[in-house]
């Protein structure tokens, strides 16, 4: 090895003398190589710090030219919807007026960068569902819970008191009495056609009874006279016997013929009898039963063992008066009458085949299955059950006044605004987002069903018969049960999505700014004439653009005669004014998406009135008895409801939680104060609604006083003490109401307890007032319904509808318009090139790099 080194050693010295003049220059040598690296090295980071720096330039510059050209934002939609979005009613492109920003930008940084190319594209248009949810939420933040601070309402306290409401549960108590009233009243029908042909078949026996002791008279006559013939003839009298035999047996006949239809007539009056006691004894098992459960509900849930269902308290007077009734005649009543069949039989034998000369005189058989009147108790217990089932006097009376003020009522054109009337194109809109089912159509129907069954119920009352009572009776409560389980149904499903909402109250919050914005940001039919988004843009405009015709306080459509609700086509531009209601519904049709949510806040207002109708006085302290009280309970919530609806619709405001209903004594000074402020309705309608319900409450005023002094006479002059009871309910009788019973209690005059679940409104909700909490027009009805049940995605499509219409028809003379171009920001890509550190060389510089940027509103 150390030779191999000293041999290498020689030549290395060799080839430098010979080559490099001896060992001069080492030093440059080594200073060269060592400081070689380090200058690469150097010049490299160098390199590295410009093309850093130019990054951060050309990022900043792409920013910066970026905003600028999203400054060309649309000032329509800014000022019309508070959304930013890039316009698109100018000429240069998108891209071309972003390239001009960026290159005039860059040659201010001077030439280390020059420019290779790139492009800018719109991001994230309108058209898309979370870029618009979003620019909803910022728009929102701030101007909506502004303006319901403004207004004093808390949300959640409101929608959890709601929550907590008995609505729903007076809703279903009046389901299932309802039921089994249904079920009772069967029987009680079955009942009452039993005895209907019971008394008719009692009536034919009276008759046939009443022929057979004339024929058995008749044949005792002829016989006592053919008798004392026989005796002067024997007394040596001469005398023919033969006139008197013949009249004998022609008597005889007869008395035969009668005896043979009495026999008839007893063995069919037995048998409708039968049938009678059978379906009473079924009428009684069913009225002890539901009445027991009835006053077990009442004991369980007030502590207060009382019975105060009027209509089951009916049921039990009638049971009663039947039963005692009965008691009269149980020896005959409970007599098959197959030994009087016997005997009628055997005498109608005898007298067929009787001969005075030969045989002697026959004696009448007297019936011993059967009372002789039995026709006439028969017909009074019928007309007495007539009398029980119809109540006291007054009843039909203000049964048929509140029924004469409803149909008023129903008959006021409310339902749409003529002047919106615009039919919208199908093929004009973006999104096709289908038409809510509203059930308004088969909610309506029922209503219609239970106004006729009403009207056939005070009918048949005020002429029928206790049977045709009983079946217009059945029909009522069939209808009713329709109607409160459409009611029930309705709320249920959004009561469950409110039960939801206010469990995750992050998205109660989202919601509450989403659909808020509809609601302050949209018209209505109350507010297209004379109101104005939250920025201040008139909604005038909007019409005025859709070219409508103002014909302000045109209100159109009666319940009788509603439209209804479809998604027809037409050729309509846009909306005119009912956008809110488009948003809600979704159909085509301007007067169907009034219509729609029309119903939808009558719906509404049924719910929340249920506790306050429930607890009206006029309901309590009326003289109206019996199955009365259910039609009284469901003519005054409807009429409740429909008031609200014509304040509502005449942009009028109600309270969302009433503490006291129009409808009762309390509640009526309000009625016409609040009547007297819509301008919307004319001074005749204000003053028909005024004479009837000032008239409604005189009555209900007299009743309780003559109620309440009967009340003290009568004392506990029942056993059962049901029939004492029927005054004192309180409630509908097809349920519970969750009404106060001035029944219960140890005094005999103390109210039942409140219901402890039901978490009275605090003032935290909102503005306060005698009448209840919150007072909510129109919009904000609208924005509860909203938060119960309707669906996001839909929302946002039908409000991209809207947006599109507007802008199209605002920008047709520039451009076609269209939401997918309607961009909330802009991604650019710029190619770049970085220039020569020293211009005379190209050792350094000369790459070609590139950058992304987004930016948005």
């Amino acid at each position: 090895m150390k030779k191999l080194f000293l041999g290498f050693q020689k030549k290395l010295k060799r080839f430098l003398y010979s080559h490099i003049n001896g060992g001069k220059g080492m030093i440059s040598i080594f200073l060269a190589l060592t400081v070689s690296p380090l200058l690469m090295c150097t010049l490299i980071f160098v390199e590295y710090a410009r093309i850093q720096s130019a990054q951060a330039i050309i990022e900043e510059l792409m920013g910066s030219s970026i905003f600028s050209a999203l400054a060309h934002y649309d000032p329509y939609l800014d000022e019309r919807f508070g959304f930013m979005a890039v316009r698109q009613d100018q000429k240069e492109s998108l891209d071309s007026r972003y390239q001009s920003y960026l290159e005039a930008n860059v040659q201010g940084f001077g030439k280390a960068i020059s420019l290779a190319g790139g492009s800018a594209e719109g991001k994230n248009s309108l058209i898309e569902p979370l870029a618009l949810r979003q620019e909803v939420y910022e728009y929102s933040e701030l101007s909506v819970p502004i303006n319901t601070l403004v207004e004093g309402l808390n949300i959640e306290d409101l929608l959890s008191n709601f929550y907590n409401l008995d609505s729903l549960k007076v809703c279903k108590n009046v389901m299932d009495g309802g039921k089994n009233a249904i079920d009772i009243t069967d029987s009680a029908i079955n009942m009452a056609k039993s005895l209907k042909e019971y008394s008719d078949e009692a009536k034919k026996y009276g008759e046939s009874l009443t022929k057979y002791k004339e024929a058995r008279k008749a044949y005792d006559d002829a016989y006592q006279a053919l008798e004392e013939a026989r005796s002067k003839k024997d007394n040596g009298e001469d005398i023919s016997l033969d006139s008197y035999i013949s009249d004998v047996n022609s008597k005889a006949g007869a008395f035969g013929t009668a005896t043979r239809d009495l026999k008839e007539k007893l063995s069919s009056l037995k048998e409708k009898e039968r049938d009678f006691v059978k379906n009473q004894e079924s009428f009684r098992k069913a009225a002890d039963e539901l009445l027991s459960n009835v006053q077990e509900y009442d004991k369980n849930k007030h502590d207060v063992d009382t019975l105060q269902d009027p209509l089951f308290v009916t049921y039990h007077e009638i049971n009663n008066q039947v039963q005692n009734s009965l008691d009269s005649y149980q020896k005959e009543l409970y007599n098959d009458g197959k030994e009087d069949d016997g005997k009628l039989e055997e005498q109608a034998k005898k007298l067929e085949s009787y001969s005075a000369e030969k045989d002697e005189k026959i004696e009448g058989y007297v019936v011993l299955s059967e009372i002789e009147d039995v026709d006439q108790r028969t017909a009074a217990l019928y007309g007495d059950l007539q009398n029980i089932i119809k109540g006291s006097d007054d009843s039909v009376d203000i049964a048929t006044q509140l029924k004469d003020l409803l149909y008023e009522i129903l008959g006021v054109k409310i339902l749409y605004d003529g002047s919106l009337d615009s039919n919208l194109d199908p093929n004009e809109l973006i999104n096709q987002s289908g038409v809510l089912d509203l059930g308004s159509a088969e909610m309506t129907d029922s209503i219609v069903d239970l106004l006729s069954s009403i009207t056939d119920f005070i009918t048949a009352v005020s002429g029928a018969d206790f049977l045709g009572i009983l079946k217009a009776l059945g029909s009522y409560l069939t209808s009713m049960v329709t109607f409160f389980k459409g009611i029930y149904d309705w709320a249920s499903s959004r009561l469950q999505n409110l039960g939801r909402l206010l469990m995750f109250k992050e998205n109660l919050g989202k919601n509450y700014l989403l659909y808020g914005y509809g609601v302050y940001n949209m018209p209505n039919r109350t507010n297209y004439s004379d109101g104005s988004t939250l920025t201040g843009y008139d909604y005038s405009n909007i019409f005025e653009m859709a070219g409508g015709t103002y014909n302000i306080g045109f209100l159109d459509g009666d319940f009788w005669n509603y439209p209804k609700m479809d998604n027809a086509g037409g050729s309509d531009k846009l909306y005119k004014g009912a956008e809110l209601e488009y948003l809600f519904t979704g159909s085509n049709s301007e007067k169907g998406a009034q219509v729609g949510t029309f119903f939808n806040i009558f719906l509404l207002r049924l719910l929340t009135n249920l506790p306050a109708i429930a607890e009206s006085d006029w309901l309590q302290a009326t003289s109206v008895t019996g199955p009365f009280i259910a039609l009284f309970f469901v003519i005054l919530l409807i009429v409740e409801a429909f008031i609200d609806m014509i304040l509502l619709v005449n942009k009028q405001s109600v309270s969302f939680i009433k503490l006291k209903a129009y409808m009762s004594t309390a509640g009526l000074p309000d009625l016409i104060a609040d009547l007297l402020q819509c301008t919307g309705i004319s001074d005749a309608l204000q003053g028909k609604i005024k004479e009837k319900t000032e008239g409604l409450a005189k009555k209900s005023k007299n009743s309780s006083k003559e109620t309440q002094g009967s009340s003290d006479n009568a004392g506990d002059s029942s056993g059962t003490g049901d029939s004492s009871s029927t005054n004192n309910s309180g409630g509908d009788s097809s349920g519970k109401t969750g009404g106060n019973d001035s029944s219960g209690g140890k005094d005999g005059g103390g109210k039942k307890e409140k219901n402890k679940d039901f978490k009275k409104p605090t003032e935290a909700m909102g503005l306060k007032d005698e009448q209840g909490f919150l007072k909510a027009d129109y919009g904000e009805h609208c924005l509860y319904l909203m938060l119960l049940g309707t669906n996001q995605d839909q929302y946002l499509m039908r409000l991209q509808n809207l947006v599109q219409l507007e802008a199209k028809e605002k920008y047709k003379e520039k451009t076609d318009y269209h939401l997918n171009k309607a961009y909330t920001g802009i991604t650019a890509t710029t190619k770049y090139q970085l220039n020569e550190f020293v211009p005379i060389t190209k050792s350094t510089g000369g790459f070609k790099l590139d950058c992304t940027k987004t930016l948005g509103y």
